[in-house]
């Protein structure tokens, strides 16, 4: 029996909009709203207000800046881990040669999974 133990995916509210009601990661929820909103402005047969034009509008713009926020936070994400990444690979290039337990490469290669997994559930919205 082993005694690592297995990597799990970020603790819910450590996300910079947690503190949000109602907050749903904007990637997955949020490309399918705007496909039912552009569908229905493209729809010819239904005839809008310009009250429901602004409002429809008006929710493309907060899905835009939705998807592009959750975009910007899991490239940040990406890129630490990216940085960490170079980090390991500089470290053993350096160390060629020199044998390291499997502990050790373990505890070296967890926080970039960790780091990995964060970009992974910004993005497709699961907690």
């Amino acid at each position: 029996m082993s005694n690592i133990t297995p990597l799990t995916p970020p603790t819910p509210g450590n996300e910079p909009n947690a503190s949000k009601p109602n907050h749903r990661p904007a990637t997955v929820a949020a490309l399918v709203e705007l496909n039912q909103l552009i569908i229905k402005l493209q729809n010819p047969l239904t005839h809008h207000s310009p009250t429901a034009l602004r409002l429809l509008v008006e929710r493309l713009a907060e899905l835009n800046q939705d998807i592009e926020q959750t975009l910007s936070t899991s490239n940040q994400t990406l890129a630490r881990a990216s940085e960490g990444m170079q980090s390991l690979l500089d470290l053993l290039r350096l160390a060629d040669g020199t044998p390291f337990p499997a502990r050790q490469l373990f505890s070296l290669l967890t926080p970039l999974h960790q780091e990995m997994l964060l970009a992974r559930f910004q993005l497709i919205g699961k907690q």
